[in-house]
């Protein structure tokens, strides 16, 4: 039966490389595994348990912001020797099936030579059927799989939690936890419990969880952490002061340790004039309040101890959702933003790198960029945001990053320009596969604007057809 007009178009605009190059969108970046820290506590206790964990097809980690469970992971495959492992670095932009098994299918093509041909190519050539069957295209992805990965191979999704609640990508999930070969682990990271079918694999043993309760570091953690990565000697008391302040959250205890620094030769807390105890009773408050407000306390000390330069530089690269060396040394020209990013990452200034012998990214700290897009819209006000954020559209419009372009128009209001883009570049994602993506940024659109442009209607009305044949 040959193919309708939607098909057609969607092979039409479908880049004529796909199965060599990978999937349409596609960033490297999103596969490199973080770099270890430069202050790193390695936590035998966990690692011997997510060793252990390998005899079971499915590891979750779960837990907030800040707990450590990438540090965690990393530390852990970065050892895995002779086993092999890709690392898939989530956001709102694989939240199509074709766009996530594509980067599945590359990172473990990096890897494992020869692999990927056949999954690629389907993801090419089926793009309607993948929609409305996406489970078709696990099953090659994991016939392939048996095909060429001999040893056992880690998957890790990390950030799983930007996918959201409503994305095709978790009945994909689904399909490919159900029939994991026993030559594939996968170990998925996220703020909070994804919506799989987790509870049948935990009725069937084919699941392990690291939780927060698990991530919080102990009595003797926190003294292995003070003494052997901050070279501390923590006193009973230091001890019993630092457990009752963070209960144990790491981000916490390097806030704390760094704001104990400064303050008092002992490393205890104090006022200005060397009272200690006061502070400790507004922390003891504090703790009662949510971690953002803990994370803040601190996070506004450890910020005032950078020059007036450095922290006009961090608010403005915290606008960017990724920190690409190419998009900051091109944006910051006059900063030497990746010789500052690095002696940040250096010194553990929530600021670390991920990288792979061709290339590197670095990522803030999720809790700290949150923390200085607020100061930085408290410091400059609506107008100031808006054109740097226009700044930003226009670099990547230049660019021809028309995705991380419309975040940035978006985050300025500029919805005309916004849904002109999306008039001209609509297609693009159609024949991609990024239904989702597409559908998202239409929806964040006021109705006048999609009106002032024709092709942007065009294309929701395409969605929405494709909407009614997968339902």
């Amino acid at each position: 039966m040959p193919d309708g007009p939607l098909q057609r178009k969607q092979k039409e605009a479908a880049p004529p490389h796909a199965a060599v190059a990978g999937p349409s969108f596609f960033l490297r970046t999103k596969l490199l595994a973080p770099r270890p820290a430069p202050a790193l506590l390695t936590r035998p206790r966990l690692l011997e348990r997510l060793q252990r964990n390998l005899a079971r097809p499915v590891t979750l980690v779960t837990a907030n912001a800040g707990s450590g469970k990438t540090t965690l992971v990393a530390d852990f495959v970065r050892n895995l020797e002779p086993r092999k492992f890709v690392w898939y670095q989530l956001d709102h932009t694989d939240s199509d099936p074709l766009v996530f098994l594509g980067y599945v299918a590359h990172g473990i093509r990096q890897i494992v030579p020869g692999f990927g041909g056949a999954t690629l190519a389907y993801l090419e050539e089926a793009t309607g059927d993948l929609a409305r069957r996406p489970e078709r295209a696990v099953d090659v992805l994991l016939n392939e799989v048996l095909e060429h990965v001999e040893q056992q191979l880690v998957i890790v999704l990390d950030d799983y939690h930007h996918l959201g609640a409503e994305t095709a990508v978790h009945k994909v999930v689904d399909r490919l936890l159900a029939y994991l070969p026993d030559v594939m682990h996968v170990v998925i990271i996220s703020r909070e419990t994804p919506p799989l079918a987790l509870v049948r694999m935990r009725s069937q043993s084919s699941l392990a969880v690291v939780n927060r309760e698990d991530l919080l570091f102990t009595d003797e953690e926190t003294r292995q952490l003070f003494r052997q990565v901050f070279d501390l000697e923590l006193t009973p008391r230091q001890l019993d002061e630092y457990r009752e302040r963070t209960q144990g959250w790491i981000t916490a205890l390097q806030l704390v340790r760094q704001v104990a620094q400064r303050h008092a030769p002992g490393h205890e807390f104090s006022d200005d004039h060397g009272a200690v105890g006061s502070t400790a009773a507004d922390l003891a408050e504090l703790l009662r309040q949510s971690e953002r407000d803990i994370f803040d306390y601190f996070a506004e000390e450890v910020f005032a101890d950078e020059t007036e330069e450095v922290r006009r530089f961090l608010l403005r690269v915290s606008l960017l959702e990724r920190l690409d060396p190419r998009a900051c040394r091109e944006l910051f020209p006059d900063a030497d933003a990746i010789a500052r990013l690095q002696a940040l990452a250096r010194r553990n200034v929530f600021v670390s790198v991920a990288a792979d012998g061709r290339g590197e990214e670095f990522r803030l700290h999720p809790l700290f960029r949150d923390f200085l897009r607020r100061r930085f819209h408290d410091e400059v006000g609506n107008a100031v945001l808006t054109a740097e954020h226009r700044r930003f559209a226009a670099h990547f419009l230049g660019d021809k990053q028309h995705e991380r372009a419309l975040y940035h128009l978006l985050a300025a209001g500029d919805f005309d320009r916004a849904a002109s883009v999306i008039a001209e570049r609509g297609a693009d994602w159609i024949g991609a596969g990024a239904f989702s993506t597409l559908a998202t940024l239409i929806e964040s659109l006021p109705v006048e604007a999609l009106e002032a442009h024709p092709r942007a209607l065009a294309h929701q009305a395409e969605l929405a057809r494709l909407h009614d044949d997968l339902g």
